[in-house]
């Protein structure tokens, strides 16, 4: 009898163990364009991360998870990256807690989960702040590299005449006619949307320039300082200097430190059914992602100001 109960506590004391590792232990999926990778470097957390480059195997690198028990990876930032890891989250049922991707196909996939509003939210809240601000005639300068997000802005090319470019360098949009539109829209990470706005304000000092969360960051504004004056923002609300994607992806490391799931189906019946506490504030989900304000900011002494 004393044998079975020592076997019993062993076992009871090894599930424990598992459970605490697995539970605690995630996956960091990151772009060397973005500043993801900076979050390694932040703070110790309470979690295990097991990091790769999106350039690395995918295949291995989500064989690796699987075999240690991982049921979630934080990250990717970017869409065309979610693509990227899509077949292998399918694969080994992992799922993605990204902080920034929006594409609404790959929210619907039910394997990614974004504390970004979907596309379909965000373009919704530019066509509104861009009527008011009276936009006659929009350029849309579309990150090349991201296609699985930018192309799903064109959508407001149905509401206000214009056109659109792909970026790739600034040699993409030196033949773009900059003096005959009001209001530009980028979709571009930091560096190349600093360049972008240069050399639009060259052409034209009166154009309106708007930008995504994709380059809503403080290394944005150590970029261009004063030169950046003016320049607006349509994002979710933070609450942390650090910019969104470094905000959210603490936010997300913050509730898997908080809540523990052993599979990927608790996780979901989880985050469908109840209203989750993020940072400073309660958000929902739906099947299109989650439902949160998304705040207009601009630039202003080098800071971004939330506009009233």
């Amino acid at each position: 009898m004393h044998k079975l109960t020592m076997l019993l506590i062993s076992m009871l004391a090894v599930i424990f163990i598992w459970f605490n590792y697995t539970s605690a232990t995630v996956g960091f999926v990151y772009n060397p364009t973005t500043n993801a990778a900076e979050f390694l470097s932040l703070k110790n957390h309470k979690v295990n991360f097991i990091a790769s480059n999106i350039d690395s195997d995918l295949e291995k690198f989500f064989g690796y998870l699987s075999s240690r028990g991982a049921k979630f990876v934080i990250g990717p930032s970017m869409s065309v990256d979610g693509k990227k890891v899509l077949p292998y989250l399918k694969k080994y049922d992992i799922l993605a807690l990204s902080p920034t991707i929006s594409s609404t196909k790959l929210l619907k996939s039910g394997y990614i989960f974004s504390l970004t509003p979907s596309n379909k939210s965000i373009v919704e809240a530019f066509r509104e702040y861009l009527e008011k601000f009276g936009c006659s005639n929009l350029l849309l300068v579309l990150d090349d590299s991201n296609r699985e997000y930018s192309d799903e802005f064109k959508d407001l090319l149905s509401y206000f005449p214009g056109d659109f470019v792909y970026y790739q360098e600034l040699s993409s949009i030196k033949n773009v006619p900059v003096e005959n539109y009001d209001t530009a829209v980028l979709t571009t990470v930091e560096k190349d949307s600093f360049e972008i706005i240069k050399f639009l304000r060259t052409k034209n000092t009166n154009i309106r320039i708007f930008a995504t969360e994709a380059s809503f960051s403080k290394e944005f504004l150590k970029l261009g300082g004063i030169f950046l004056q003016g320049v607006y923002f349509l994002v979710p609300k933070v609450y942390s200097t650090e910019g969104v994607e470094l905000a959210m992806i603490d936010n997300w490391v913050g509730f898997i430190q908080n809540h523990r799931f052993l599979t990927t189906q608790q996780f979901r019946r989880f985050i469908n059914t109840h209203i989750v506490k993020v940072d400073n504030s309660y958000v929902y989900f739906t099947e299109e992602g989650v439902k949160k304000d998304i705040i207009l900011y601009v630039v202003q002494d080098g800071e971004f100001k939330e506009v009233q």
